[in-house]
């Protein structure tokens, strides 16, 4: 049964074709040639009957484009606009929020040297130039920039002698690379050469911010051993592990300056010149093959520490082989 109704279906199919075939035959149409779709072409490129250019007269082309001209001038305009206004609300020398409306309230800490943004280990063979002269040449380009033939100018104020705070404000303090000491120098490549790493600490800038200093009875226990009446317009650094086994071989530690950061390199206003005051950490006698896990903090009365965020501190490790 199911045969007989395929075979009418195929028979009637056949059927119908034929009949169209043989109407297609009947009706004499010529079918296209080549030089016929050439002819559509060149028809639909220009057509000379009905003077019209790819489909469009010469009207319709210029309605298009004029649309199209509106729209780009409407939108380009309206950018310029608004980046005009933008321009002449911002101040590129002052942050519109400053201060406790500002996110950045208390500088964090960074250190040097870090040629790789995803790692913070500084991991080196003593002696063997090869596998800390990356370390040296990005301490050294940081460096550069504090050069005394970079630090010249009007706005630069004579501070050698300088003991608090600077009274103005919109000058700066030239920072000399001198106060660094003598041990975490480039002709000593900053002891690595006799595993005595040096790393270079700074602080972050934040517009317009003032360090507040320690009194006898408001200083931290924690830099109590270290902190002197006399010294108090410093940001004090200390250096610490982050555990037991860090502070068991991390050996002596030495901060150059000794006090840390001194008052006279603030507020940052972005003055032309202006450079972060440094810090140099060396390790003394670090035990080789050792992960030392170290933390080192900004102290000063509005210096917050904050380990997820990093404000007012720095994390890195060191293993010295």
């Amino acid at each position: 049964m199911a045969s007989q109704a395929s075979a009418s279906r195929i028979s009637a199919y056949t059927g119908v074709s034929s009949q169209y075939q043989s109407t297609l035959a009947s009706s004499g149409l010529p079918r296209e040639t080549l030089g016929d779709r050439f002819t559509q072409t060149k028809n639909w490129i220009f057509n000379s009957e009905y003077r019209t250019i790819m489909g469009r007269t010469i009207l319709d082309w210029g309605f298009l484009f004029g649309a199209i001209f509106i729209f780009l001038g409407v939108l380009i305009g309206g950018t310029a606009v608004f980046c005009a206004l933008l321009y002449w609300a911002i101040d590129w020398n002052f942050p519109e929020l400053q201060g406790a409306s500002s996110l950045l309230q208390t500088p964090g800490m960074a250190f040097r040297p870090q040629p790789y943004l995803d790692s913070t280990l500084i991991r080196f063979v003593k002696g063997d130039g090869s596998t800390y002269m990356h370390y040296l040449d990005h301490i050294e380009a940081y460096i550069q920039y504090y050069e005394n033939e970079r630090q010249v100018g009007d706005n630069f104020a004579a501070c050698a002698e300088l003991g608090g705070r600077r009274d103005e404000i919109n000058k700066i303090c030239a920072f000399d690379i001198a106060d660094l000491g003598v041990d975490c120098v480039k002709q000593q490549n900053y002891g690595y050469d006799d595993g005595q790493p040096c790393v270079l600490l700074k602080l972050n800038k934040v517009f317009d911010w003032y360090p507040e200093e320690y009194t006898n009875e408001t200083v931290p226990d924690v830099i109590s051993d270290v902190w002197q009446s006399k010294h108090r317009y410093n940001v004090y650094v200390k250096c610490d592990g982050d555990n037991e086994a860090t502070r068991e071989n991390m050996g002596d530690l030495t901060i150059s300056p000794e006090f840390g950061f001194h008052f006279k390199y603030f507020p940052f206003r972005n003055q032309q010149g202006y450079r972060s005051p440094l810090v140099f950490l060396r390790f003394e006698n670090p035990v080789p093959g050792v992960l030392l896990m170290m933390t080192c903090r900004a102290y000063a009365r509005n210096i917050v520490h904050d380990r997820v965020a990093l404000l007012g501190e720095t994390h890195f490790e060191m293993i010295v082989d």
